[in-house]
């Protein structure tokens, strides 16, 4: 069951750190951030942080 922990957190933290990148690649293609990249933001951090507690959790 760790293992499933880890993996599954890694790729929370892979969805998380990919999501923010993007969601700052829109900004600065577009020049401005509206709603959707702030929520995207907003889900990405939180993906992130989530994936590194169980990924935590499994150590």
């Amino acid at each position: 069951m760790n293992g499933f922990y880890f993996y599954f957190g890694l790729a929370l933290q892979l969805f998380g750190f990919t999501a923010v990148g993007l969601c700052f690649y829109s900004g600065i293609q577009s020049g401005d951030y509206g709603r959707i990249e702030l929520a995207q933001f907003i889900l990405g951090i939180f993906c992130f942080y989530v994936g590194t507690f169980l990924k935590n959790k499994a150590a």
